[in-house]
């Protein structure tokens, strides 16, 4: 039986929904969008999700309702991931999206997050072992990776959020907070594998966007996206320039990209490279199957 499904992700920097149809497991997507909501704004001063941030969280989630009651789903399934794991207004924030919009959003651990985005890596490509996937949130980053046919995730209290607001708090950056982002994102990472053997897949809007800069877009494509290689010295050659623009020129020099994501362009890629040089990655793999695919793969 052909079922409709909403999926919904409250994530610490944007809020994304996909609408697909499911089929003998199979996934074919309907609809898909994302909005910068930075839910986590602020976060690391104040310890919770602001008021500005609740109210962009829950403008976006009403609208996205309106498409999910137009497509006529079956099921809607919504999570939160780490910034709902940080805040300490978490339930709050859920019991009024909850009074207001009549939907529950679910938190999620680190752990599961991981393995949700590896079924939605999975969907999407031929990759079934020896993998080494990586997902740079907001607040969170999450390396997923294959052990003895089991799969792995190790959850780091890091991500291109959190990292602009503690040291890369504009562009362009300088050398001294360019060492200071290097060493807290070294200080984050403490798994210690060899991936001699393995291939890297990024996932997350850091990897979509770096991927469509790569492909020279004028407009965002995540169908042309999809399985782009790219190499760690064009990643390197990147990070380099972006460190030296402004936010205002990033947004003017790369017209594919969300405007809203050039804040945080710069301490993405800065992770990503520094993943690539410590875990010895000549090259990566971008997949736009994510945790939204996980999700409604993982309960139909």
């Amino acid at each position: 039986m052909v079922k409709k499904i909403a999926a919904i992700d409250c994530g610490s920097n944007s809020t994304r929904l996909l609408v697909a149809s499911v089929d003998v497991g199979k996934l074919k997507t309907i609809y898909k969008i994302h909005k910068v909501t930075k839910t986590s704004e602020g976060l690391e001063s104040s310890g919770e999700i602001s008021q500005d941030a609740r109210k962009r969280l829950i403008s976006t989630l009403r609208g996205y309702l309106k498409k999910i009651n137009y497509e006529n789903v079956n099921e809607v399934l919504i999570t939160g991931t780490a910034v709902f794991r940080d805040a300490l207004n978490s339930e709050a924030v859920i019991d009024e999206v909850k009074n207001k919009l009549g939907i529950e959003i679910q938190i999620i651990s680190g752990q599961d997050e991981g393995i949700l985005t590896s079924l939605g890596v999975f969907s999407s490509s031929s990759i079934v072992d020896n993998y080494f996937i990586v997902d740079i949130g907001g607040r969170s980053t999450e390396l997923i990776y294959d052990y003895r046919k089991q799969t792995r995730v190790e959850s780091l209290d890091l991500g291109v959020v959190s990292l602009s607001e503690k040291i890369l708090t504009s562009n362009p950056i300088s050398d001294d907070e360019k060492q200071e982002a290097k060493e807290l994102i070294d200080i984050n990472i403490h798994l210690d594998i060899d991936t001699t053997s393995r291939s890297m897949i990024g996932v997350s809007g850091t990897f979509t966007s770096i991927a469509s800069i790569f492909l020279d877009q004028k407009k965002y494509d995540e169908d042309e996206i999809h399985l782009t290689s790219i190499s760690y010295s064009w990643i390197s050659e990147l990070s380099s320039v972006l460190n030296n623009m402004t936010e205002a020129k990033i947004i003017s020099i790369y017209p594919s990209l969300d405007p809203k994501r050039a804040k945080t362009l710069s301490a993405g890629v800065l992770i990503v490279r520094n993943i690539m040089k410590k875990f010895k990655f000549d090259e990566l793999k971008v997949s736009k199957s994510d945790i939204l695919e996980g999700l409604i793969l993982k309960y139909n």
